[in-house]
């Protein structure tokens, strides 16, 4: 299903509107992170002349395509978004279409997986765009990354170039040292050719695993050794730890979320009516609920749009659905809690959504247009930010009201 991603991602926009020496003016005022000139073509990270455009609607500004920052690197830190309305910042990826971004536990840096031939993965410090490292990564692709709660490892997954069955294929996960960019250890994931879902249990403890075919794996992370292994029937797109790491919660291609006892890798709960491609699901910071992507078939068109992909809100212990929340109309990439009243969501399309509770009650409360296909999706842990990826970019939206 991977392959979809790519015959389904978006043009960019390719006018040029970037003035000044010391900043970039636009009709909502004057923005002032990168120091670019440019005349009809920008310069990007390699000195190649290319196209660049700088929008502004309602004091958000949108980079595409080329734009340099500080130092020559793509300006990753300041470029937000305050606006409610349908504009985003954006800035270009060095390292070709963007798959997967992260955080840092401490915010200072930016990981960003993308598709392409090693290196990468690419570490961005936030402060001021500046390139920290590249990392190896893995293959063809990285479709996956996670931040250990320390900071001090990166994990990343993906696939190889060249796999397509459902054979376990060596080095499709493995741990990064983010200090140095040296190679941790493999983890010999077993799910087929690829792996699309790395996740660390919040005490740093475990690592899970998921991709092409079952099963879902866990992994001590000290040593690499399996200790809990789940046979699933599909291919699994995501999957995480409550957030106690007493349950893990997987979301598969057979239109269905399901919880497991981690202890001893039983199914406890089942949340039928989701979405198959990129099903994800995800438990509330206190753990009374979980958010999936859902699925209504009914209006679907030949471009996969039309469907009324809802994100749903169920009971996490009873399993009740709570409610149904629609907007997205293309497959949503993935469902992330900011907080127990709050979460965001993003689709192919590349609209992004932001879901607020008022009396127990969600609602949309705030929408963007990325512009081009939004695929990983990211809070930034002081929660003021979020960072998209999808083409060849990464937008960042501000949470500030």
């Amino acid at each position: 299903m991977k392959a979809v991603h790519a015959a389904l991602a978006l043009l960019l926009s390719s006018a040029c509107t970037l003035t000044g020496p010391s900043g970039i003016t636009t009709s909502g005022g004057v923005i002032n992170p990168p120091s670019t000139t440019s005349s009809g073509g920008a310069v990007g990270p390699e000195n190649v002349p290319g196209s660049a455009s700088v929008t502004n609607s309602g004091g958000a500004v949108s980079y595409c395509c080329a734009s340099t920052g500080y130092g020559g690197e793509p300006n990753f830190g300041g470029v937000t978004s305050r606006s409610a309305s349908t504009s985003s910042g954006t800035v270009t990826n060095p390292g070709g279409r963007t798959n997967a971004v992260a955080y840092s536990p401490d915010g200072q840096l930016l990981a960003v997986g993308a598709e392409g031939a090693k290196p990468n993965v690419h570490l961005r410090r936030l402060s001021d765009g500046a390139a920290v490292r590249d990392i190896e990564g893995i293959g063809g692709v990285t479709y996956s990354i996670a931040f250990s709660p320390d900071g001090n490892t990166l994990a990343a997954a993906g696939a190889q170039s060249g796999g397509g069955n459902s054979s376990p294929t060596p080095n499709i996960v493995k741990l990064w040292d983010v200090a140095s960019g040296s190679l941790v250890r493999t983890i010999p994931a077993s799910c087929g050719f690829y792996s699309d879902s790395v996740s660390f249990s919040h005490d740093g403890t475990l690592l899970v695993t998921a991709g092409y075919v079952g099963p879902v794996e866990v992994w001590r992370v000290s040593d690499g050794v399996r200790v809990a292994s789940i046979p699933y029937p599909t291919s699994v797109h995501n999957v995480h730890f409550s957030p106690d790491d007493s349950r893990l919660i997987v979301g598969g291609v057979d239109y269905r979320v399901t919880v497991w006892s981690l202890s001893d890798a039983t199914l406890v709960l089942t949340l039928n009516g989701t979405a198959d491609e990129m099903a994800d699901g995800d438990f509330s910071p206190n753990s009374r609920l979980i958010a999936t992507t859902g699925a209504d078939w009914t209006g679907m068109v030949a471009d996969y749009t039309g469907i009324n992909n809802a994100i749903k809100i169920w009971d996490a212990d009873t399993g009740v659905l709570l409610q149904s929340l629609a907007g997205h109309n293309a497959y949503v990439s993935h469902v992330v809690w900011i907080d127990d009243a709050h979460l965001i969501s993003d689709d192919w399309t590349g609209q992004v959504f932001l879901w607020t509770a008022t009396a127990g009650v969600f609602s949309e409360s705030r929408a963007w247009s990325t512009g081009a296909q939004a695929l990983g999706l990211a809070v930034s842990p002081d929660k003021t930010q979020v960072a998209v990826a999808g083409g060849n970019e990464i937008t960042f939206l501000s949470l500030a009201p």
